[in-house]
Parts: structure tokens; sequence; C-alpha cells
């Protein structure tokens, strides 16, 4: 009778983990041109995907997934089948030139929760690298996580600060890095929707103080501050989280007070540190699983037009690779998703996407 009860309550469980839930979301788009069955169109994708943040509980603040919103539509229903289960539009109205749809859904949480991950987790890099000083103050944002930020981000790369946003404390990366419990670095990675995490601590401390005796009568004349890094470059992989490269770098600092030894230790660092880590990013990121998307151009075009769309294809973030194939495809060699190609030839302003799968992207040249 017990193991009937236990069965019983995990089946229950289980049950009510999947179970559906009835939520109200509202999307707008911009009526461009007259065109209002584009705009419905639009403004009803963002209604479904408010649906999915409302049953999931996930926030993603993201241009990508608003400007995009009918590229996303199709691409969740490739990824997870089944989440929205079904829907109504319980009104609809013109606001000047904004186009609104009011939605009833029925959504299922878990599934709404998967496929927010799979969408929103994109090429992004979260970083993350506090320093803990001498006296114990902790600063997250400092010289090496700024100049790493600004040269990833000159690389063509979304890079998100997650010492920005709130809810990461250093203890809890602290314990992270401690232990190193890798599934608790992808829960901090996994806050920001990012599939990969530039995770890491500095630890200083004073190794020798102004006026310290050394012995034969001689006292240091200045203070010496050295500081360690340990960090780990991890990326998600399905379900589980893959340690592309991890180091331990030291710097040292000197100055007539803690604070100037700490400050040239500092500086020493990033100079050394930052170009390395960047460097490494660049290299170990780019080249994972990457695979060949074709990109094809419909209607009427030109070689010129391929030639225009081959250039804009090259200059574009995380495209390893452009290569001929006929006279209107190329293959591009990619890391990752190629929805995530997709909107990134779309927010060009003289594409637009025409056909999505996973390995061909249909592309139209506007005029």
């Amino acid at each position: 009778m017990r193991k009937l009860l236990l069965s019983l309550t995990l089946f229950m469980l289980t049950v009510s983990a999947f179970a559906a839930v009835t939520v109200s979301a509202v999307g707008e788009a911009d009526i461009i041109n007259g065109d209002k069955s584009s705009a419905k169109l639009q403004a009803t994708a963002r209604a479904k995907w408010a649906a999915l943040e409302e049953a999931s509980g996930v926030r993603v603040k993201s241009d990508t997934i608003v400007q995009n919103a009918v590229l996303v539509d199709e691409a969740i229903k490739n990824e997870v089948s089944g989440v929205v289960q079904s829907y109504k539009v319980t009104g609809e109205e013109e606001d000047g030139q904004i186009y609104r749809i009011m939605i009833s859904a029925v959504v299922s949480p878990e599934k709404a929760k998967d496929a927010i991950g799979a969408i929103a987790m994109n090429t992004s890099v979260a970083v993350m690298i506090p320093v803990v000083f001498p006296d114990k103050h902790v600063e997250e944002t400092n010289v090496l996580t700024e100049t790493v930020i600004s040269e990833l981000t000159a690389n063509q790369l979304e890079v998100i600060d997650i010492a920005d946003a709130s809810g990461t404390k250093t203890a809890e990366l602290d314990r992270a890095m401690r232990t190193n419990n890798y599934m608790a670095m992808r829960a901090i990675a996994s806050k920001y929707l990012s599939g990969t995490i530039l995770i890491g601590k500095v630890d200083t401390v004073a190794t020798a103080k102004e006026g310290t005796d050394i012995g034969y009568g001689v006292s240091i004349p200045f203070n010496v501050v050295t500081g360690r890094l340990s960090y780990r470059l991890l990326v998600q992989q399905g379900s589980g989280t893959k340690i592309l490269a991890s180091d331990f770098i030291s710097a040292r600092g000197m100055g007539a007070t803690l604070e100037d030894a700490t400050h040239q230790m500092m500086d020493n660092m990033n100079n050394e540190v930052s170009t390395k880590l960047v460097s490494t990013v660049l290299e170990k990121i780019k080249g994972i699983n990457s695979k060949n998307i074709r990109v094809q151009l419909v209607g009427k075009t030109t070689l010129e037009d391929l030639m225009d769309l081959k250039q804009t294809l090259s200059y574009t973030a995380w495209v390893l690779e452009v290569n001929d194939n006929g006279k209107d495809t190329l293959d591009v060699k990619y890391p990752e998703k190629a929805l995530y190609l997709a909107t990134a030839i779309s927010s060009k302003p003289n594409y637009k996407i025409v056909r999505l799968n996973d390995y061909l992207i249909q592309v139209q040249k506007l005029y």
C-alpha cells in the first residue's frame, strides 16, 4: 500500500510539473507602409513569446527576439514541439501606427523554459571576474573585466557583464570556483541565457609591507601585492557543460602604499592577461561545433548581389568562413544555430529572410 501511495504521489508530481496553464499576453508591432497583415503576424508572434515568458517565469530582454519574432516563433516549433498547445485571439486594435494583439494561450511551463533556453541562449558571452582586494572588499566591476568586455565587443561579440545584473553574488561564484562545481557555474550563466561563460576570480594578498625587516638591518622600502587569477571558460552543450579552457595566472605590483601596489598589480595583470583571455575566447568558442549553413539568394539576383551578400556575411559576428556554391548560393561555416545567423542577416537594412531551417537560409535582397 505504501509503495502504491508513493508511486501515485510521484505520478501526480510528474503530471503537475508538465501540466499546461492558460495565460493572457499582449504583443505589439509597427505598421510599416500600411502593411497591417505583416504587423498582425509580428504582433501575434510577440504575444506568443510573451505567453511563454509568463508561463515559465523567465523574462528575456532581447532586441533579437523582439525584432525577429516570426523567425523565433518558427524556431520554437522546431526546437520544442507542443510548447504552445493552443491559443486564441481575444482582442486586437490599432493605436496609430501600432498594431496590438491580445491572446489567451495554453502553454506547458516546462516546455516553455526549454524553448526560451534553446532560442534565447545565443552566441553571447557572459563575463564575471571579481577582484578580492587585500582588505577583503570586493569589486565585481574592475579594469580587467572592463578591458576584456571592451575587446570582446570590438571583435563583434555580444557580451553580458554579469556584475551589472542583480542576483549574482561573489560568494556564490566563490563556492562554485573552490569546489569546481561546474553545474553551479552553468546555472549562473543560465540566469542570463548565455551559452558561454568566462568566469573567474582574482585573489590578492599583501606579500610584503613597507618597513618589514628582511635581515641585516634592511627594511623593505615599498609594499608588494600579488594577485592570482583563476578562471574557467565554459560552454553549454545540451544538458551538460564543457570546459574549453582554464588556467591560473599571477601578477605583482609595488607601491608606496598598499592601495598603490594593488593598483599597479591590477594594471600589470590587465596588460598581461586581458589579451590572453580574449584570444582564448575567440580561438576556443569560434571553433567549436562549427557547421555548414547554406545561404541562398532568391528572386531576381545578379552576381553583384551575391558578392554583396558574401561581403556582408564575411563581416558578420561568428561567421568563420564564406565560400561560393553556384550562382546564387553561399556556404557559411558557422558555430551556432541557423536562427542566429538568420537574425544577423535580417538585421541588415537590405535583406529579408524568406525561409529558414537548420541548414538552409533563403534570403531576398530588398531594393
